[in-house]
């Protein structure tokens, strides 16, 4: 006999629109064989992105989660795998960024009158697809450990323990303007470092 699984994977589009359309009416169970349907790709396409499997369910939990409150939105105007995509997506890219604050500066908070090629560099670089690179991370890293050892200290208590000026002046014993003089420097310094790989140029002082 069929298992559950197989059968619930050969819904037909008939079948899950009659099931997404229970759902929204309130009826719970009708979503575990849509949830069957597409885990294991929703899965598969999770852990592409954060390499641990563990990781992936938990991810994934949370994607059919969040599918399931968003539903009564669903309007089937696109396909509901390529809506469930988009959520699995922004779930993951979530996942990255708060992962990642350790070696990826905040962009936000960097000055704001970096130059106009940097700018443009920017906007045609947007945060989710930067977090999504891991060569880049690696490179921001490197980047950090070539900091004189005073802002090295500075830029992981403001990032990694996202701790505030204040608490950071205490923590390192000083003055507060010490610390901001030091958030220029890491800012400005990292900023010149990265510039060329944001403008696809070589970085003379990385070495992989």
């Amino acid at each position: 006999m069929e298992n559950t699984a197989t059968k619930n994977s050969e819904l037909s589009p008939f079948e899950e629109k009659e099931l997404i359309t229970r759902t929204q009416m309130g009826e719970v169970d009708a979503f575990n064989p849509i949830v069957s349907k597409y885990q294991q790709k929703i899965y598969n396409l999770i852990y592409q992105r954060v390499r641990d499997r563990e990781t992936a369910e938990d991810i994934c939990q949370e994607v059919f989660l969040k599918a399931w409150q968003a539903l009564p939105n669903f309007k089937g105007q696109s396909a509901f795998y390529s809506w469930l995509y988009k959520i699995a997506i922004n779930c993951s890219i979530d996942f990255l960024r708060k992962q990642n604050k350790r070696f990826v500066l905040s962009w936000e908070e960097l000055p704001q009158h970096a130059n106009e090629t940097l700018e443009a560099s920017q906007k045609q670089l947007s945060i989710s697809q930067i977090l999504e690179k891991k060569e880049f991370r690696n490179i921001v890293g490197k980047a950090v450990r070539q900091l004189p050892t005073g802002q090295r200290d500075v830029f992981y208590l403001r990032y990694g323990e996202e701790l505030r000026i204040k608490d950071i002046a205490q923590r390192l014993n000083k003055s507060e303007g010490t610390i901001k003089t030091h958030l220029h420097h890491v800012h400005r310094k990292l900023r010149d470092m990265l510039r060329p790989y944001l403008q696809n140029e070589p970085l003379g002082w990385y070495k992989a």
